[in-house]
């Protein structure tokens, strides 16, 4: 009967050793990712643009965008702030050869809308499809 007791609470006691170690890995969705997002991922155009011919290209590791005037980031990381927006960070080697923040907004599967504003509007941002 000792024997018996003395298991159960080895056991009761390793458990509750073992559980809080289990759930320490948790994903932190706040964090910087290094890349991209897979969802961003692909080649995006601006409709209804017969000027500039509009279009970005969003990698594994950079978000190039062409028009009258060009936006590079390479070396990329990403942060998700809620809402479908993610702020992207990167290196400009242009104009500002510096980090700087970009916001995209996931609005469908072929639609993202371009911002360099948090809160992305109509009126700030540039909308472009797949």
């Amino acid at each position: 009967m000792k024997s018996v007791t003395k298991s159960i609470t080895l056991a009761i006691v390793g458990l509750s050793l073992a559980l809080p170690a289990l759930s320490l890995t948790q994903a932190n969705a706040s964090a910087w990712h290094w890349g991209m997002a897979k969802k961003l991922r692909g080649t995006w155009r601006a409709h209804h643009d017969k000027i500039f011919h509009s279009h970005a290209k969003i990698g594994k590791n950079y978000y190039h965008f062409e028009a009258n005037d060009p936006t590079y980031l390479n070396n990329t990381k990403f942060k998700y702030v809620g809402h479908h927006v993610y702020k992207i960070n990167g290196y400009e080697p242009v104009y500002s050869k510096k980090r700087g923040n970009l916001y995209i907004k996931r609005v469908s599967k072929h639609h993202i809308e371009v911002s360099n504003f948090k809160h992305v509007k109509k009126s700030t941002s540039i909308s472009l499809h797949k």
